[in-house]
């Protein structure tokens, strides 16, 4: 039996990564196999990524989303599709939506990365955690993170935008983010618990 493909999405800030986590956590309470894994991953392509991310490498736009593309088709074939075969669950910490989303940000054609990325495995669940602009920046400066390519207001204006423009397309569920981390936990847990079939 193969295993389910969940995906969380949203803006840097939002709490992907300690929402991913807690996910983690919660199906293997309910005593089912899972990995976490997340994108961009750490291989080399993953690495060359985050540099751009970081503005330590300059890479066009078009460029950048390439980058991401290609981790994506390393990761799946190495990492994501043998775990799913092995009937283990798998959550993903960003995904091909980041891609549109943040490709949306840097105006970059969207039918055009749109075509590439649907040659991409689809999830059996998306999340996208929600949150305004204002919240994700307050977040990030509170962190005390180095600013990343896409941490500017205008662009983030778009990439969340592009978020629920894509949460529709794609029929991915869209959380609240700017509850407390435990009332968002249990809103996906929720969420996952009806699309696995969990009591």
């Amino acid at each position: 039996m193969y295993g389910k493909f969940i995906v969380v999405e949203g803006l840097d800030g939002s709490g992907v990564s300690t929402q991913s986590r807690m996910l983690s956590k919660y199906l293997a309470s309910k005593g089912l196999k899972v990995h976490l894994t997340k994108e961009p991953t750490s291989s080399i392509i993953g690495s060359l990524s985050k540099s751009v991310l970081s503005k330590e490498l300059d890479l066009s736009s078009k460029a950048l989303q390439l980058l991401f593309c290609a981790d994506r088709a390393n990761h799946l074939e190495k990492e994501v599709e043998p775990m799913l075969a092995k009937g283990i669950n798998v959550i993903c910490d960003r995904y091909l939506f980041s891609t549109l989303a943040y490709g949306l940000g840097s105006n970059i054609n969207y039918k055009w990365l749109r075509s590439i990325n649907l040659n991409f495995r689809m999830p059996d669940l998306g999340v996208v955690i929600d949150v305004p602009v204002s919240v994700s920046l307050s977040r990030i400066s509170e962190e005390s993170v180095g600013l990343q390519l896409f941490d500017e207001k205008e662009k983030l204006q778009k990439v969340r935008q592009g978020y629920l423009h894509i949460a529709k397309e794609f029929h991915l569920k869209v959380v609240d983010g700017t509850k407390s981390i435990d009332e968002v936990s249990k809103q996906i847990s929720k969420i996952t618990s009806r699309a696995l079939g969990i009591q």
